[in-house]
């Protein structure tokens, strides 16, 4: 019971959330999502523990988002180019403002955010605050998550210098902070 009550806030959870990427009063939708989220980790660790639980809350929220998001997709009646308005058709100027600039930026997003989500990820994998199989597969679960998340910043940050340095100074805090640990 604690699950299906848990599965239902993570569903409201990536409604809020979703809701707050379509509103100009985002703080709101942020927060209660967020918190619906921490609500969902506490309701499905009351019944299968915490280590369980958190790695279940993982899977689950990552499903139901997959299936709200391309639930339209699986509804529509045409599917392709054809769909798109004609004046999104059109592509965009890079905002780099240069190929040197946007290859800087492709390089980040891409290798060097792959090793800094998997520096983390090993981080969490690795250090004993679960027991194996738990601490495994919630590592290699958050390499992904890491990784756009990484490659979103790349993406949207106007700053070239946080874009280089980031990943780099990330991985090098969890090779760190393995090393110290």
């Amino acid at each position: 019971m604690w699950v299906i009550g848990g599965v239902a806030a993570q569903i409201a959870s990536v409604a809020a959330l979703r809701e707050a990427n379509s509103r100009s009063s985002r703080s709101a939708w942020l927060v209660g999502g967020i918190s619906l989220y921490a609500i969902s980790i506490w309701l499905i660790s009351q019944q299968l523990g915490f280590e369980l639980g958190l790695t279940w809350a993982l899977v689950t929220i990552s499903a139901i988002a997959y299936f709200l998001i391309l639930h339209p997709f699986l509804r529509a009646q045409e599917i392709g180019h054809q769909r798109i308005p004609a004046r999104v058709k059109k592509m965009p100027a890079p905002p780099s403002g240069s190929k040197a600039r946007l290859a800087l930026r492709l390089f980040s997003a891409g290798p060097l955010y792959l090793i800094a989500s998997l520096g983390l990820s090993l981080l969490i994998a690795t250090k004993p605050w679960a027991i194996e199989i738990t601490r495994l597969f919630t590592g290699g679960l958050l390499v992904p998550l890491f990784w756009s998340f990484g490659a979103l910043h790349a993406t949207v940050d106007p700053n070239l210098w946080r874009v280089a340095l980031a990943p780099v100074l990330i991985t090098i805090f969890s090779a760190g902070v393995h090393f110290l640990i």
